[in-house]
């Protein structure tokens, strides 16, 4: 009897690019750091990215993909 194939992995929820981001040790420790009340690093980065890039005119807000999680402490 054949056995259904295991769902493996992240479910892909839009197309993605593997890339290589050199980041120097000081700074990466502080964005672990910061990152620590988000799910990863990445979407960290990602929400950091898009916050940026909206301040910027570059990327419309309603087309955000990573969750808000601005803090009042700004």
């Amino acid at each position: 009897m054949l056995m259904a194939k295991a769902k493996r992995g992240q479910p892909k929820k839009e197309p993605t690019s593997i890339h290589s981001l050199r980041v120097p040790d000081r700074l990466w420790k502080l964005v672990e750091k910061q990152s620590k009340n988000n799910r990863s690093i990445n979407e960290y980065l990602t929400s950091v990215l898009e916050d940026k890039l909206i301040d910027d005119n570059v990327l419309d807000s309603s087309l955000r993909k990573s969750p808000i999680t601005k803090s009042g402490d700004e």
